[in-house]
């Protein structure tokens, strides 16, 4: 092809073109979006004593010092012969009586206390510090909402729950094993209690790292207003809603179930655990998750900022909880069990909390047996085997029934194709 831009002229054999006027088509612009640098690490599902492993021995000095202070307080408390105003005091004299602790050292206090993330304890001297009169569950449960945020999302023990190691971990499983209905990746989300769990801002900047996953976050509570941040929820792009979990009524906006419920710190408040945490299994579609925070150790730091302000004994099941209104791991796993939830995961940080990934399934599916699939081998001969496992059609018994793909070299691009298959029909078996 000849062009003569002068003579504006264009020949291509026997065809000649007189007066053509070309121009450069304009290139759509795409999305200017910030590049993510990513990494696949391979963590076991059920792990033990993260915080110390991963924040090293000092967080344990630093719970040991929250606690001893916290009973030291309540012994002296409870010495002062304090009647009224006060509430739990059987319940706080039992946990005294029975905890073993090691009294507080001035110069550990000190050097927490002008700490930056140290907040709990910043906290916990402030409560004690407060007047034993009738206006002492008041003023406390104002330090306890003025400061909770700031603990929960910045104190070395509280935080940590939050974190990458305990929180995101269960997020990737949560992304990775979500049924996919349509080329798009979409998550449905609800946060209960979100002024209290306060994990909308934690699991948003975890999600972000999924650039291909597009995320609806509800976030509901009984008043929205008083304790959540608008505008730090108009910034994150989620929805706020008013609605409790003892209510009774569908959550607003919800059209069809959550892919994931988040309950941090919550559910040990309710009047009712197994019945808080049947509302919550009932937002969650089939195949969804529920993602529980909570405290199963230390409880005299919990205990503080919890059950000093509410009268524990008005909870129906308080005789079958471990200390006052909170649980052990043993004995929440028992209650997630009895709720039909299946054990996914569990992050224990073994100072103060334990995260719970649990999934809706029907109990049936524990006894299915999956089939193994090694894809080592370099000449294919595996995939007509892989084909054959997505395409076999199962009936009602054997709809859980998975397809393990394993590989021994780490550069073997299993993840990747995986990521593609679970895209296609049936692909929902594959792990």
């Amino acid at each position: 092809m000849l062009i003569g831009r002068e003579m504006e002229t264009c020949k291509s054999g026997g065809v000649e073109l007189v007066g053509l006027h070309t121009h450069v088509a304009p290139r759509r612009q795409r999305e200017q979006r910030p590049a993510i640098l990513q990494s696949c690490h391979f963590f076991p599902y059920d792990e033990r004593s993260l915080a110390s492993s991963q924040l090293g021995a000092s967080v344990l000095e630093y719970a040991e010092t929250c606690a001893g202070f916290v009973l030291e307080s309540m012994r002296r408390l409870l010495s002062s012969d304090v009647e009224g105003g006060f509430l739990n005091l059987e319940l706080m004299r039992r946990l005294v009586t029975e905890t073993r602790w090691t009294p507080t050292v001035d110069e550990k206090l000190t050097e927490y206390l002008s700490s930056l993330d140290c907040v709990a304890l910043k906290t916990l001297v402030k409560i004690f510090a407060v007047a034993h009169d009738d206006a002492f569950v008041q003023n406390a449960s104002s330090i306890v909402s003025a400061d909770w945020t700031d603990i929960v999302s910045t104190d070395r023990i509280f935080g940590f729950a939050r974190s990458d190691r305990c929180f995101k971990a269960c997020l990737d499983v949560m992304v990775e094993n979500i049924p996919v209905d349509s080329g798009d990746d979409h998550i449905q989300i609800v946060e209960c209690d979100a002024g209290t769990g306060q994990a909308y801002q934690h699991a948003m900047r975890q999600l972000s790292l999924y650039p291909s996953v597009s995320i609806s976050y509800t976030a509901a509570n009984p008043a929205p207003a008083r304790s959540m941040d608008a505008a730090l929820a108009q910034q994150l792009g989620i929805d706020t809603v008013e609605w409790s979990l003892e209510g009774g009524k569908p959550v607003p906006g919800l059209a069809s179930g959550a892919d994931l419920v988040i309950l941090a710190n919550v559910l040990h408040r309710h009047r009712s655990i197994s019945q808080a945490l049947s509302a919550a299994s009932s937002l969650v579609r089939y195949k969804g998750f529920l993602l529980i925070v909570e405290p199963t150790s230390n409880f005299a730091i919990p205990w503080s900022f919890f059950a000093l302000t509410h009268d524990v004994t008005e909870m129906s099941d308080v005789g079958s909880r471990t200390c006052g209104p909170f649980c052990d791991e043993r004995t929440w796993t028992a209650l997630l069990a009895d709720a039909g939830l299946t054990s996914v995961a569990q992050k224990s940080d073994g100072v103060l909390h334990t995260v719970f990934l649990c999934r809706k399934l029907p109990s049936t599916s524990l006894e299915q047996v999956p089939t193994i699939i090694d894809v080592d081998d370099t000449s294919f001969g595996w995939l007509e085997e892989v084909k054959a496992a997505m395409t076999e059609e199962r009936d009602g018994s054997d709809t859980n029934c998975s397809v393990w793909l394993t590989a021994r070299e780490a550069d073997s691009g299993l993840v990747g194709m995986l990521n593609c298959l679970r895209r296609e029909p049936h692909g929902d078996r594959l792990r």
